[in-house]
């Protein structure tokens, strides 16, 4: 995702605008930046957070122990940092996540009127339980439920925004599969989110998009809103006819009937909600093969089709470039969706990250567009096929994204990562970057101030082992949410020696050396 200039975090890799989300968001201090290319501004760090080492997030896909939460206090804003008593214990989002279940599947039966700005929307959730379960819950702040059943059968609801509480006729116990549906409608919209920028549905004048990162899906949605809890998806999506519906994954089936056209995308690659992507417009599906076979399906405007052609066409030398380093693309597909949204859009999309075509409108592949391009691609690697264990491991995501983007400014011979990484090190603030606030998830340190430590943890352990541990991280870990703890243990084994100083040093301290070792 990227950011924007001036502090102001726009969503999820979410938007950078600033600093280029091709950077990420959280974007590298080079002239050679988009959309505002200049270095964030300054803010005032937060609070630091008290974070304890082992404060994971229990979930089957993660490896560490959980971080318990007091405390029981209700909330209705959405994007609240505080505790509702229903969370899993992330410190940065307290109330998101749900205790006793793990989500496997989705299946979203969604029905939208543009004209109208309503949906009408069934959510079916395959879950296992992970706990003996009397009641459960499912992140929802918005969505306006009329029925609930688990296994077919009726069950007691409460909608208390953020949670939906579910009672089942029956006691649900520990191992047991259990298929949830949630009927509910909405009149969808954007809101404010504790990160920083808004969240949630954006309708525009020819139809909507979404952004997600990091608790906008619950507001569209029923879910379990956290990255610990990836799952795979199927969106069968109704929109009027003429209109054409985007969401991750493969397009399965096209139909049409009097009024309305009905798109069904199936997402089989395990995935965060915060990844989730649900377009509807006038687009234009543009189908390709990338490198060694890799189908690619990218969304444009009709209109714009031309224009979009040479972002397009960089799309297989980004990917080779990369896989030279990154190991191969870990995903099925790739390719990329350009929206009519706010201008500094860029965000991570599973498979098919999501820009503005306000930042592409000149047609011309100049180093802000390579930057937003880089970024989200790199986001494929770390952020999608490897997804954060807490929202505090943002750096995972952003700070690999950044350093990748680095890298392609200097094949282009357009920056020198030696450069950028110097730029960055001026830039990056005093607070650590392992341990943000919920308003410090998308600035300078999750983004060029990670890539920093990354740069230096190249000059340490040298290029060899550096790209090895990078490539050995996503081998290891596809499909899975991992810590930070997690990666610096993997660091000290593909090293082969105990970097607990080094990480010290410039991962957990407040201040950064003055200089790269060597």
């Amino acid at each position: 995702m990227h950011r924007r200039t001036g502090g102001l975090l726009l969503v999820a890799c979410l938007v950078t605008y600033v600093s280029a989300c091709a950077t990420g968001p959280g974007v590298v201090s080079t002239d050679a930046r988009p959309i505002g290319g200049s270095s964030p501004a300054t803010t005032a760090p937060g609070a630091e957070t008290t974070s304890p080492t082992d404060g994971s997030i229990p979930s089957s896909q993660s490896t560490t122990s959980v971080e318990t939460v007091p405390g029981a206090e209700t909330t209705t804003s959405v994007g609240s940092q505080r505790d509702t008593g229903d969370g899993i214990g992330d410190t940065l989002f307290p109330s998101l996540g749900n205790p006793g279940i793990d989500v496997e599947h989705y299946t979203l039966t969604l029905h939208y009127d543009p004209a109208r700005n309503d949906i009408l929307a069934t959510d079916h959730l395959d879950m296992v339980m992970t706990q003996d379960r009397e009641t459960f819950t499912l992140d929802s702040a918005g969505p306006v439920v009329s029925a609930v059943s688990v296994d077919g059968v009726p069950a007691t609801f409460a909608a208390e925004a953020p949670e939906l509480h579910i009672t089942p006729a029956t006691k649900l116990t520990s191992g047991q599969q259990v298929a949830v549906d949630v009927t509910y409608t909405l009149t969808p919209a954007s809101v404010p989110s504790a990160s920083g920028g808004p969240v949630g549905w954006f309708p525009t004048p020819g139809g909507s998009y979404v952004l997600n990162e990091p608790e906008g899906a619950h507001t569209w949605m029923p879910c379990d809103d956290h990255p610990s809890d990836q799952a795979t998806f199927r969106f069968e999506l109704t929109v009027p006819s003429g209109l054409t519906a985007v969401a991750n994954g493969a397009l399965i089936e096209h139909t049409s009937d009097v009024s309305t056209d009905t798109w069904i995308w199936q997402e089989d690659r395990p995935m965060a909600t915060y990844l989730i992507q649900l377009l509807t417009g006038d687009y234009e599906l543009v189908d390709g093969v990338g490198p060694n076979g890799l189908p690619l399906l990218s969304a444009v405007l009709h209109n714009d089709r031309e224009t979009m052609q040479p972002f397009l066409d960089v799309i297989d030398d980004q990917i080779d470039f990369f896989d030279d380093f990154f190991g191969p693309y870990p995903l099925d597909r790739y390719g990329i969706a350009i929206t009519d949204s706010f201008p500094g859009l860029a965000m991570e999309t599973m498979e098919r990250p999501m820009f503005s075509r306000a930042d592409f409108a000149s047609g011309r592949l100049d180093s802000g567009q390579q930057l937003f391009l880089s970024h989200e691609l790199a986001h494929q690697w770390f952020g999608d096929a490897v997804s954060p264990a807490r929202w505090k491991d943002i750096w995972l995501n952003e700070s690999f994204a950044t350093y990748g983007e680095w890298m392609w400014l200097e094949h282009e011979g357009l920056t020198s990562i030696e450069d950028s990484a110097l730029a960055g090190l001026a830039s990056r603030e005093a607070w650590s970057t392992a341990n943000p606030t919920a308003d410090e998830l998308f600035q300078v340190n999750s983004y060029e101030g990670g890539a920093v430590i990354l740069h230096a943890l190249r000059k340490t352990i040298g290029d060899d082992l550096f790209f090895a541990l990078l490539r050995q991280w996503v081998t290891d870990n596809t499909g899975q949410s991992r810590t930070t703890e997690d990666f610096v243990a993997l660091a000290n084994k593909v090293a082969g020696q105990d970097l607990t100083q080094f990480f010290a040093t410039w991962l957990y301290a407040d201040k950064l050396p003055a200089a790269f070792p060597g």
